[in-house]
């Protein structure tokens, strides 16, 4: 069975050896007060331990490898910053080794002292090929350590995009209406097409929304025309024709270039999905909700958002069109409820966790999570495999922390650093 220090690692954090009769390997009694804090940068592995070696109370840092040759391997014998690590633990001792200032660190073999039953459970999680590594014994792990660790995961998950929309901040130079106006966008573009929506939304002055936001032509016309969608030679149909010219002028006015239409993607997608379909709601969004931001901070009813949404006033041409010259049965022009609740978990959700973590004030952020209690769970892929092997969902809280935690920890096998994973590694058989 392979050993790895991230294993290694692992155990010495949760003491999972045998402590009776503990000895270094000089044969030095030995008893750990405080494993350390586990240090994931540069540096020794564990900082600030406490152990007593024959008595003697020891404080500094502890270093973890497979064989404790590695420690020459890793060149810390040149390195003064290991000369405080007060204990070196191995799986197995193969060469005596010293510290920079010539001393040699105490070290604590595991080889004979390990619990078995913590390499088997790891080895078979880590080489199997389920879906997610732990699908045949979640089951076995208590509902309560589940719900605090989706818990966790979720607050990551939104600190994670709240990080995102500072970067966005910080490059708009503290305009968070700009913030939320390319958020939105992006989110507009449902995954496919996320990225064209966003390069769209960058692509002109904000300002030009605020500039014509009394006037749905224009703000339509700019739209349309800054994705590239009115670039062929003529129309057939009045109303993009009345858009042509409507961008025409702008264009020159405000010295726009349009993105390439061949950003947009609509292969293999239904048409209500389509990105000129989206961007025409889009549109009907930024000339009938005003400062979008502001609406965010000072709106507390969830429900009042999906009215806002779900009364949007399209123009009238895509009740019959999908696409520009091509006419189709009648059908509604409204955002389905889906889709709604996208927008919100995406974009209103994670403006308002953004913004109370930028102004410390808990009252919008947990607004944000209370938002998130009150959308329907999501479903997708991901959702539905979880629910098929037991992990059902009750609302956006938890499909959110589900996404999370498959696509940080269960793709990347990182089983370790999981509160589900370590339940089921630290059991004994």
């Amino acid at each position: 069975m392979k050993i790895s220090e991230n294993i290694l690692q692992y155990i010495w954090k949760y003491q999972l050896f045998n402590h009776s009769e503990l000895r270094t390997v000089s044969g030095k009694k030995l008893k750990v007060t405080r494993v350390g804090r586990h240090n994931f940068d540069e540096g020794p592995d564990f900082e600030n331990a406490v152990i007593m070696i024959d008595e003697v109370e020891w404080a500094g840092n502890v270093e973890v490898h497979v064989e404790s040759s590695a420690w020459n391997d890793h060149q810390h014998q040149l390195n003064p910053f290991y000369n405080n690590v007060i204990l070196h633990v191995v799986y197995k001792y193969d060469k005596e080794v010293k510290r920079e200032d010539g001393t040699i660190p105490e070290t604590l073999a595991l080889i004979s002292i390990i619990d078995l039953a913590v390499l088997t459970n790891y080895h078979n999680m880590l080489n199997n090929m389920n879906w997610i590594p732990c699908e045949k014994s979640i089951h076995a792990v208590d509902p309560f350590h589940i719900s605090q660790w989706l818990t966790t995961v979720l607050y990551e998950r939104l600190i994670a995009k709240s990080d995102n929309v500072n970067n966005l901040l910080n490059e708009f130079q503290g305009d968070w209406e700009r913030v939320a106006f390319v958020l939105l966008a992006r989110n507009f573009g449902f995954l496919v097409n996320s990225d064209a929506f966003e390069r769209l939304a960058r692509s002109f002055p904000y300002s030009l929304i605020n500039k014509y936001k009394d006037k749905a032509a224009t703000i339509e016309a700019l739209l349309f025309g800054q994705a590239g969608m009115l670039e062929q030679p003529s129309f057939d149909e009045e109303y993009p024709r009345s858009l042509q010219r409507e961008y025409r002028y702008l264009q020159k006015a405000h010295s726009l270039k349009p993105i390439e239409r061949a950003n947009w993607k609509f292969l293999r997608m239904r048409p209500v999905s389509f990105p000129s379909f989206r961007l025409a709601q889009f549109a009907t969004f930024c000339f009938t909700i005003n400062h979008f931001f502001a609406k965010i901070i000072e709106t507390e009813n969830l429900n009042l958002w999906r009215i806002r949404f779900k009364s949007l006033k399209v123009n009238s041409y895509w009740s019959t069109h999908y696409h520009f010259n091509k006419e189709t049965e009648t059908h509604s022009t409204q955002l389905g409820q889906g889709a709604i609740d996208l927008i919100l978990i995406n974009t209103v959700a994670v403006l308002l966790f953004s913004y109370g973590r930028y102004v410390a004030n808990d009252s919008y952020t947990e607004r944000s999570i209370l938002f998130l209690d009150n959308i329907k769970p999501e479903n997708n892929r991901i959702i539905q495999q979880f629910k098929s092997i037991g992990i059902a969902s009750k609302s956006a809280t938890d499909t959110q922390a589900l996404k999370q935690l498959k696509t940080i920890y269960c793709a990347n096998k990182r089983c370790l650093y999981c509160e589900i994973g370590s339940q089921i590694i630290k059991r004994s058989k």
